[in-house]
């Protein structure tokens, strides 16, 4: 007996027509006979009574139908199952650039040695560039900048916070301001500074500032967090940063009035690779954030 014997049996069972059934099944129907003649022919029983408008099952082709089902049915679940295990596991994550890098690394690296049958792809990305990776569907998740009111307009509709933190100011150890407890803006007249071009609330920082009619010494404008606390570190001027930045050689106050705050988490759609997405989620809230 062969599993195409008993699918051919099936389609002619089914359709009660050897010529229905061959169609089916996408064979002539003198052979979809022959093959059920031979399947009578080993089981030594006959498997239909035939009449010129139609077939029949007999006693013992009803038995053979409840098994065939079964047997067809079973083969076709293991060729699925088989052909899905061939295909690698693969999540998409689009980064904030403006989290720290030791933070994200830990993450990933955690992540991918308990996972090591996924492909995970990680992006780093500008908030302006990831409602472009979002848009043009090249992440499944976002790790970002959360807006503070729902965003209808977005692909990404489901959130989960992971923090929420102030932006503090970065000085240099031996700065003469770094023994304070906290740092009003007025102190701040004057100093030389390291600018962020891609923060978030850049202009928002700027706007605060202005309200408070306080000018910055404009000393150097980076685009990379790791090279703005390094030039804070090397003493050519301060900055405002994230408050989870953990770097030697600075010290890190608060603002005396007006603090910005930033929510940090993720967002995502409601794509095929849900599963993975929600996987990680889970995960990355688990882990500790400053």
């Amino acid at each position: 007996m062969e599993l195409q014997q008993l699918r051919l049996f099936l389609a002619a069972a089914e359709s009660e027509s050897f010529t229905r059934g061959a169609e089916r099944a996408f064979v002539s129907q003198p052979a979809l006979s022959a093959s059920i003649s031979k399947l009578e022919a080993e089981m030594g029983v006959k498997l239909f009574t035939r009449n010129k408008r139609n077939v029949v099952l007999t006693p013992a082709g009803r038995k053979l139908l409840k098994r065939a089902r079964l047997i067809v049915g079973e083969c076709a679940k293991a060729k699925d199952e088989l052909k899905h295990h061939e295909v690698q596991r693969r999540l998409r994550i689009g980064v904030i650039n403006t989290l720290s890098i030791s933070h994200v690394a830990r993450l990933v690296e955690q992540y991918r040695r308990e996972h090591p049958d996924l492909q995970l792809d990680v992006i780093d990305a500008s908030a302006i560039e990831m409602d472009k990776l979002e848009e043009e569907d090249k992440i499944d998740l976002a790790l970002t900048v959360l807006p503070d009111s729902p965003r209808s307009s977005r692909k990404f509709i489901n959130t989960h916070l992971l923090f929420t933190e102030p932006y503090v100011l970065a000085l240099p150890l031996n700065h003469h301001l770094s023994r304070s407890s906290s740092i009003s803006l007025s102190e701040l007249e004057g100093e030389p500074f390291i600018a962020r071009s891609h923060c978030e609330h850049r202009r928002v920082v700027q706007g605060l500032l202005k309200a408070h009619n306080v000018r910055l010494n404009l000393a150097y404008v980076a685009n990379q967090d790791d090279r703005a606390l390094a030039l804070v570190s090397a003493e050519v001027g301060i900055a405002i940063v994230p408050q989870h930045y953990e770097v030697s050689n600075i010290v890190k106050l608060p603002l005396a009035e007006d603090q910005i705050m930033r929510s940090v988490g993720f967002e995502w759609g409601e794509g095929g690779n849900i599963d993975e997405v929600k996987q990680f989620v889970d995960f990355a809230a688990t882990a500790p954030w400053g």
